[in-house]
């Protein structure tokens, strides 16, 4: 069985670790050694904060917060093999930030379209495109990331945009629906169930091609205004 070592046992991190756990032995690293542990006892893995462990690993997985990326690099480069492919799948850096690695190891990234608290809540599968320097690279990490969820290649970048625009639009809209219930009299601890519930379901519906007659209903009132405002 093939080895994935995971540095950074965050939301992402831990979220990558339980669909793993299964298929591959798990190394994970953290500086938060008690977090770190907990969830190693949870999926049957190694836990530590030492970098030297790397050695026995096939993949490396990078979950963590872009402020932290030159120092996890600089660790990196004593311990990683060119027969290595390490894979970062942290939105917020790219391809640049490993450039003192190349030629130490098989550079890639993972770029996941989705939200980490939300895929654990619903269950939904989120799309993961992967980046990588050839063919045989994409397919390998294709077959780690399949258990999470739907796979495709493409360049990195792209993620981020839709990653932002998706995240603030849905403020906008989370925003919007606080001010209009807040008009309406609607009592403060209902609308905390209207955004999840009412609204984040409808989004669900209306992306899947499940709207019904009510969500089409709304669409067409919406076109109808915007032509309105237009004029």
């Amino acid at each position: 069985m093939e080895t994935v070592a995971i540095i950074g046992t965050g939301r992402m991190g831990s979220l990558i670790a339980r669909k793993l756990q299964s298929q591959y032995n798990l190394i994970l690293i953290d500086k938060d050694l008690r977090k770190c542990g907990l969830l190693a006892k949870e999926v049957s893995a190694l836990a530590t904060s030492d970098y030297s462990l790397l050695s026995n690993s096939d993949y490396i997985i990078t979950a963590l917060p872009a402020q932290v990326f030159s120092e996890a690099v600089a660790e990196l480069k004593n311990y990683v093999a060119q027969h290595q492919i390490l894979i970062n799948i942290s939105t917020d850096t790219e391809k640049v930030e490993f450039e003192p690695l190349k030629g130490l190891c098989k550079l890639a990234s993972a770029k996941i379209i989705g939200h980490a608290n939300y895929m654990v809540a619903t269950n939904e599968l989120p799309l993961i495109l992967i980046d990588g320097e050839d063919l045989a690279v994409r397919s390998k990490i294709a077959k780690i990331f399949s258990k999470l969820g739907t796979v495709c290649f493409g360049d990195e970048k792209i993620v981020k945009k839709v990653n932002n625009i998706a995240s603030e639009e849905g403020i906008k809209a989370a925003l919007n629906i606080k001010k209009r219930l807040e008009k309406a009299n609607v009592p403060a601890e209902y609308i905390p169930f209207a955004i999840r519930n009412v609204a984040c379901g409808t989004m669900s519906a209306y992306a899947l091609g499940e709207g019904g007659p009510f969500v089409q209903k709304i669409i067409q009132k919406l076109s109808e205004e915007e032509k309105t405002d237009s004029i």
